[in-house]
């Protein structure tokens, strides 16, 4: 996925957020009122001095106050200004109740309720405080318009130091998944564990986070994710959500089976009760292993691994079809480059797509997982094929 900004320094921008994560944790904090904030912006933008908006409603002191954050107005206040302000009745209950609106898109990205999604952005449409920036933002991630997402981003980012507490733990789990479909996988690793600091107890957003942490590990192909992973399906029992039990028991499935791990890779299976899940890995073994895949074998698996298997079969299809979709980010074995790979019908093809395409664009996003896909792809062509019989050689010493 190519990004807009390109040029911009991605890690500089993320070590600014974690850097204010820290402030915060030496106990620095900040708890600006977001309903003032929103009063003094759509003030400014209509170009009202406090005199004008305050006239026959509070004294000018009493509203420069709950703009400077210093009191909280009450709801009868609060609605004879905001109808100075264009805001309707649905956007003064929003403002009123915006942290907990942000705790509500927090859960629904956890539990990918959309619906819910929806419903919070329709309900605050036309507020211009950060805290509704970093809802939109959540929504932009969940839906994948990670342009839009980027953009928000960067206006967020510079307002770090005056985010209120949660604002900023929010955000910075939230760009957290945003930088790691920028950049990487270790940078985001070593920063989780200061945001995470933050949260006192069991929640969503520390699920959130560990799901990332997840992420991070597979890509990174870290036998660590064994050990976070059992934490992980401990922590979901406790809370009774046993369909997460089984994705993240995937995860582990596809990791075994990826590095070769075949008796691991049977009992992590067998513990999954979702036939989606299992047959996605089975077409997955199948690929791997070069078995025929047939269009039966597809049915009832995720959508990705459905065009995976689909392009051993008709590449072209799988091709069309994928432009179609919006998978990015839909499950944890993405790769853009895998459905054209597999597309490709020679030899010939498929070497120059691995060490032209596939290996140099890998090493810009560190997935080590997919580089040793591809790797593994290599030693076989350079093993059959005489032609590249030294290179294959040439391989064989550099992993011994």
């Amino acid at each position: 996925m190519i990004f807009p900004n390109k040029d911009r320094n991605i890690r500089k921008e993320f070590k600014k957020i974690a850097e204010e994560v820290l402030r915060r944790l030496n106990g620095k904090h900040c708890n600006n009122n977001i309903t003032g904030i929103e009063i003094k912006l759509r003030r400014i933008l209509r170009c009202l001095t406090l005199a004008e908006l305050a006239e026959d409603v509070c004294s000018i002191s009493y509203l420069c106050k709950v703009e400077q954050s210093q009191i909280k107005p009450n709801y009868i206040f609060l609605n004879d200004i905001c109808s100075r302000l264009d805001l309707d009745d649905d956007s003064i209950d929003a403002l009123m109740n915006l942290e907990k609106e942000l705790y509500n898109m927090v859960d629904a990205y956890f539990t990918k309720d959309k619906a819910k999604m929806d419903k919070i952005i329709l309900k605050g449409k036309g507020l211009e405080n950060y805290r509704y920036k970093i809802i939109e933002f959540i929504y932009y991630i969940y839906i994948s318009e990670f342009e839009l997402a980027d953009d928000l981003a960067v206006e967020i980012k510079e307002l770090t130091s005056v985010l209120n507490d949660i604002d900023l733990l929010v955000f910075a789990v939230f760009y957290d998944i945003l930088y790691f479909n920028l950049v990487g996988n270790e940078e985001i690793y070593k920063e989780l564990s200061a945001v995470e600091k933050l949260i006192p107890i069991e929640n969503n957003l520390r699920y959130i986070i560990a799901s990332l942490k997840i992420r991070c590990l597979f890509t990174m192909n870290s036998p660590l994710i064994v050990k976070k992973i059992d934490l992980l399906v401990t922590s979901y029992l406790n809370i009774a959500r046993f369909d997460l039990i089984d994705e993240i028991r995937y995860v582990l499935a596809l990791y075994y089976l990826l590095n070769n791990e075949s008796h691991e890779y049977e009992m992590t299976k067998n513990l999954i009760t979702s036939k989606t899940f299992i047959k996605s890995l089975e077409v997955y073994k199948k690929v791997i292993n070069k078995e025929k895949i047939y269009l039966k074998d597809l049915n009832n698996t995720l959508d990705y691994t459905y065009l995976v298997g689909l392009a051993t079969i008709d590449g072209e299809k799988a091709k069309e079809a994928f432009e179609r979709k919006n998978l990015y980010n839909s499950t944890i074995e993405y790769d853009e480059t895998i459905i054209e790979y597999l597309s490709l019908k020679t030899v010939e093809e498929k070497y120059n797509f691995i060490s032209f395409i596939a290996l140099p664009s890998l090493k810009l996003n560190n997935n080590k997982m997919v580089a040793k896909f591809y790797e593994r792809e290599l030693l076989l062509i350079t093993q059959k094929t005489s032609k590249y019989k030294l290179f294959y050689e040439f391989l064989m010493e550099m992993n011994s």
